[in-house]
């Protein structure tokens, strides 16, 4: 699971893919964060446990940066589990955020953390402070004195076309497939991480194709090769076609070794011993038994 959850961020961790889906997903397209305001951010804050310091880590930071200076510090957490308490553990990343903040000399900036669902379910939690307490039986009079935490999810499985065609880098690849199954809508994209394209898509669907190039792909990397995502669908689909020839071709022996077993029981039964050694032998005998027994067409495929 840890090695999952790892491939499933590596992409994640690439600038332009990271600040494309802040972007996208909180600011609705307009292009806010790019590689050169954004630099890398803590994944890694701490906080006091009942006998110790325990550390806690979300999967990708990066700080928005204007004239020199920390604007806002954005966190992004891949779920493939929604859990109940989900509003707690993001109340948890931005308070050790601004615990960090809180005896530096430099100007307080803000914390913003959304959480990326890749389950591909639907999954009913509360979406705020205020709505878990409540459901835990916290009177309203006591929650008017409570400071609210929303809880922002994006079900990656789950996004319209129209959000979609705002990513502009990799996740757009991912995004698409996962709502439409294919990548043809961005067959002339040019792919930039493919190697982290690769092993999210395998991470994400258990489909071992997308990663069976992948030393291919690293080495064009090395050379500053360019991959296209029309090159990436034509190995997939080239793939696919390998395994179903492959699949044919196992059914096709399994039941013409089915046809002949009933064949040889019909005629050991009969007897007809030395009919069953020609059967073996010669492919014409078999024809010709097959179509007296009828077993062309009584023996089902496999």
């Amino acid at each position: 699971m840890a090695e999952k959850d790892i491939l499933e961020k590596s992409l994640m961790l690439y600038a332009d893919v990271f600040a494309d889906c802040i972007n996208t997903l909180v600011y609705d397209g307009r292009r806010l964060l790019d590689q050169g305001n954004t630099r890398p951010a803590p994944t890694e804050t701490f906080y006091q446990g009942k006998e110790r310091l325990h550390n806690q880590f979300c999967d990708a930071s990066r700080y928005m940066v204007e004239e020199g200076r920390d604007i806002v510090q954005y966190l992004i957490e891949n779920e493939t589990e929604l859990r109940r308490r989900q509003v707690l553990r993001k109340a948890s990343y931005q308070g050790g955020a601004y615990r960090q903040q809180l005896e530096s000399s430099s100007p307080v900036h803000a914390v913003v953390c959304i959480v990326m669902d890749w389950t591909g379910k639907s999954s009913r939690i509360p979406r705020s402070l205020h709505e878990l307490l409540e459901e835990d039986g916290v009177p309203q009079e006591v929650l008017g004195q409570v400071d609210d935490v929303g809880l922002t999810v994006y079900h990656m499985n789950n996004l319209s076309a129209e959000t979609r065609r705002k990513f502009t880098s990799d996740m757009g690849f991912v995004a698409d497939y996962l709502n439409e199954g294919g990548f043809q809508g961005r067959s002339g994209q040019r792919i930039l991480h493919p190697v982290a394209l690769c092993r999210m898509m395998e991470a994400l669907t258990g489909d071992t194709r997308f990663t069976e190039r992948v030393t291919e792909f690293m080495q064009k990397e090395r050379k500053g090769e360019t991959v296209m995502m029309c090159e990436y669908i034509n190995m997939l689909e080239a793939r696919g076609e390998a395994r179903g020839e492959a699949r044919g071709m196992a059914k096709g022996e399994i039941k013409g070794e089915t046809k002949l077993s009933l064949l040889l029981e019909n005629l050991y039964g009969l007897n007809r011993d030395e009919e069953a050694k020609q059967a073996v032998l010669d492919i014409a005998v078999r024809a010709r038994l097959y179509e007296e027994f009828h077993i062309a067409s009584s023996v089902p495929s496999p």
